[in-house]
């Protein structure tokens, strides 16, 4: 079966209300304790798979979980072991007669399946109640205890919504009430995977990259977008909830980024693509992804520039505006309204309910290219290298661009598309450098400058007008190549 549940994380401050509202008079009081197996090299984990024993009352449940199509589906198989003191053997032979449930061992273990022993355990004490709301039965589960190794333990205080019957709508809508209300922070890990990094001795799992899309042919554009947003969300939410943990290595702040990006440039580009979309997700998007830029742009500034500047003040400053921007990013990724915006895009990814259009996905995607291609034009007919601003807008939509170009052009079969894509890489990697020196060189002109630090500015300047000329150039270059398009 397919377990459909929302899990999140509870700020200190906000627990004993979240813990009143439960009402633990009207809610049952179980004692959860569990073992999860795995292999010594990890090999379910690796698959996002995961297999425990798990005593409830007085019976032991065994369950398999795997990973489901987004992150708020699981397949999950349960197994009833019986009444028993201690904890029963693992009996993997239950799965013989359940084809997915077997696959999903086949495909995590192979013929290592006798490798299983005892990696983690969890001792939770659940506080369970079920709430109607609106066409849904909605089982709230408030967690409390910890995960334990031999040498290692940390504590579990988290709350999970799982939708028993009802639409997917109305439970995420369930859980915009209770986010708002308590300020909770989406986190997309499972128990397991916190056990196996407790277990590893290991701060996060690594940083979840991206996955090419490819459109389907098969699909009206307006599902292929849907499609499409759900990929992007299961790049960037595993990478929101390592910062949002404050565990996050660099990494996973800089595929973050790239994520929030991604679908910045999917929903301004492609909502005409589903009636869905809303306007205001593209302008949130964008505001939220800023604040990854200005701190990436702050450290690469420090790293590059750093050794050159001679003001003390400069440096100084330039040291305090990292700490302020890493500080203002590690709040906004738990901010009650990001986390509505996930849960929307969420929404907006899972919803099935789409009315037939009046052309098909190839006409979408070429008027879509069409477009871009005008407004390219029109920006590199408006450049000016003396004229700072236009040159802005132009690097825009290369970006863009250089976003939409292998997703839109799917559709073509085109043996050479790979030269179009070689001049239009060429014209981003020009406009991204550009940009950076562009920056630097205004983020430095605000401040007071020794002598010694204009021949930094001075630098900087004749680097951009070197880019701005290949900016221009490698635009022109590749506006040429555009035959494949009929």
């Amino acid at each position: 079966m397919v377990e459909v549940e929302l899990k999140f994380q509870i700020p200190e401050v906000r627990r004993a209300a979240l813990l009143k509202a439960l009402d633990p008079k009207k809610s049952q009081q179980i004692q959860l304790k569990a073992k999860y197996y795995d292999t010594p090299d990890r090999l379910m984990a690796q698959k996002h798979a995961a297999l425990r024993q798990r005593l409830e009352g007085s019976r032991w449940i065994q369950t398999l979980k795997a990973a489901g199509k987004s992150h708020i589906e699981r397949f999950e198989h349960n197994v009833d072991l019986g009444e028993s003191e201690q904890a029963p053997e693992l009996n993997l032979a239950v799965y013989a007669q359940h084809a997915e449930a077997q696959a999903v061992l086949q495909n995590a273990l192979g013929n290592q399946q006798d490798q299983l022993t005892l990696q983690f355990e969890t001792d939770i004490a659940r506080t369970l109640r079920v709430i109607q709301y609106k066409d849904a039965e909605i089982e709230v589960s408030l967690d409390i205890g910890c995960i334990r190794t031999g040498q290692a333990e940390q504590e579990v205080h988290e709350i999970e919504f799982e939708l028993k019957s009802g639409s997917i709508q109305s439970l995420l809508a369930f859980s915009f009430e209770w986010v708002k209300k308590y300020q909770l922070w989406l986190d997309v890990r499972s128990k397991a995977e916190l056990g196996n990094l407790l277990a590893m001795h290991q701060a996060a799992s690594p940083a979840t990259k991206a996955k090419e899309f490819v459109l389907s042919k098969k699909e009206a554009a307006n599902k292929n977008l849907r499609q499409l947003v759900g990929q992007q969300l299961q790049h960037l939410l595993p990478n929101i909830a390592a910062m949002s943990a404050q565990t996050a290595a660099p990494e996973h702040i800089a595929e973050a980024q790239l994520a929030l990006q991604h679908l910045q440039l999917t929903i301004s580009l492609l909502k005409d693509w589903n009636s869905d979309i809303s306007d205001k997700w593209g302008y949130q998007l964008e505001a939220f992804e800023q604040q990854f830029e200005q701190l990436h742009h702050f450290e690469h500034m420090q790293n590059t520039l750093g050794a050159f500047l001679q003001n003390r003040t400069t440096s100084e400053n330039l040291a305090k505006d990292i700490l302020y921007a890493q500080e203002k990013l590690h709040n906004l990724v738990k901010s009650t309204l990001n986390v509505h915006h996930y849960l929307e895009l969420l929404m907006f990814s899972l919803n099935h309910q789409d009315q037939p259009q009046p052309h098909d996905l190839k006409w979408f995607a070429q008027n879509t290219l069409q477009s871009q291609y005008k407004a390219l034009q029109d920006s590199l007919n408006d450049a000016d290298i003396a004229n700072f601003e236009s040159l802005d807008v132009l690097a825009a939509k290369i970006k863009e661009l250089k976003f939409s170009f292998p997703i839109l052009t799917s559709i073509y079969d085109v043996k050479n598309l790979q030269k179009y894509s070689k001049a239009l890489n060429d014209a981003q990697l020009a406009a991204k450098e550009y940009q950076v020196l562009a920056s630097s060189a205004a983020y430095i002109q605000q401040t007071e400058l020794e002598a010694s630090d204009w021949f930094v500015l001075g630098w900087l300047t004749a680097k951009q007008e070197v880019y701005a000329q290949k900016l221009l150039e490698a635009t022109e270059q590749f506006l040429v190549s555009r035959k494949f398009m009929k």
